[in-house]
């Protein structure tokens, strides 16, 4: 999928705890599961989803692996992101996120982050690296994002009861690299100290959606020969629901000029507008719940089309077909991410 968000913070000072306003969002699906069970204090769940009116699919892949366990179980996973026309990066770090079932640690078990970025899709022939590898461990910290996995609590039935055994940890590595203007792939593989077993990375999650059409990422399995790239697919719940692709989520923390000031960003593919491309009208999936003033689109010149009020919907019908920059103005932050109008 390719997805332009950049989180605007104002002070490098204040970058840890901008970032924390980010911790529930994406992944969280709230306090509360469909069931009815409470979390526990100050977590939410990160619950599989069926889509808004469908009480029969859901669901049933609560993450994938992007673990190194032994030389045949050896897997990273891919997503693609956007760096803007106009724009450069300076990045310092990426975050990642990941839990191990089981895992009754107080401390982060992940404590080594394999990070590589492609200028294209890296399961494409002629793929080439822009910046890292696949062996040298980038880990930086670990810590808990409060939030727990669950199964879809009520849809199709109510048999999977919430739970805590799938604690979601975020880890950040150490990335410093400058990219310029155009489309990266962010390969990554994670591994777990404590024990030499499965740890899962979880899928973005979006309240009410199985997923997005535009999700697309991949899992490469370096432990066969010959090594082979898979379109990761949730298959749903029961068998005969439709697949879904899924996208997994990261937060790259980078400094960029714009319009001549320094600003230290983020991009979060957690956060999506939907539906992408639009036809008549799109919502914005604000997982920091904060408050929308106004949404400025711009063309691809960097000219000014017009300014919504924030809305709980924004209709755009009447817009020409093409590419689109969507500014979101908040309470908090100011926000920027890609609009493709049909």
């Amino acid at each position: 999928m390719t997805k332009n968000f950049l989180s605007a913070i104002i002070l490098l000072a204040n970058l840890t705890t901008a970032q924390t306003t980010y911790t529930n969002g994406g992944l969280s699906t709230g306090a509360t599961a469909n069931a009815g069970t409470a979390a526990p204090a100050g977590y939410t769940w990160s619950e599989l989803q069926n889509n808004t009116g469908n009480t029969t699919e859901a669901n049933t892949s609560s993450g994938f692996s992007a673990m190194y366990s032994s030389a045949t179980a050896n897997y990273f996973l891919a997503d693609d992101f956007v760096v803007p026309a106009g724009t450069q990066w300076q990045i310092s770090a990426i975050d990642f996120f990941a839990y191990q079932t089981n895992y009754a640690g107080t401390t982060n078990p992940f404590t080594t982050v394999r990070v590589n970025i492609y200028s294209s899709d890296p399961s494409v022939a002629g793929a080439v690296s822009v910046f890292g590898d696949d062996t040298t461990n980038r880990y930086a910290s670990g810590v808990d994002s409060n939030m727990y996995r669950i199964f879809n609590s009520a849809v199709p039935n109510a048999l999977n009861i919430p739970g805590t055994t799938r604690k979601i940890w975020r880890i950040k590595a150490n990335t410093v690299a400058t990219l310029n203007p155009g489309t990266y792939w962010l390969k990554y593989q994670l591994q777990n100290a404590t024990i030499a077993s499965a740890g899962f990375s979880p899928t973005v999650t979006i309240p009410g959606s199985r997923g997005l059409a535009t999700f697309n990422a991949k899992q490469f399995n370096a432990g066969v020969s010959p090594q082979v790239w898979t379109t990761l697919i949730d298959d749903g719940t029961p068998a005969t629901a439709p697949d879904f692709n899924v996208d997994i989520p990261f937060i790259i923390t980078f400094t960029t000029s714009t319009l001549g000031t320094d600003e230290v960003m983020q991009y979060d593919n957690r956060v999506q507008i939907y539906p992408n491309p639009v036809k008549e009208s799109f919502q914005i999936n604000n997982p920091g719940k904060m408050i929308i003033s106004s949404v400025d689109v711009i063309d691809t010149s960097g000219k000014l089309i017009r300014t919504l009020k924030g809305a709980q919907e924004y209709n755009v019908s009447d817009l020409p077909k093409g590419n689109y920059i969507l500014k979101i103005k908040s309470n908090e932050t100011t926000k920027i991410t890609k609009m493709v109008k049909q």
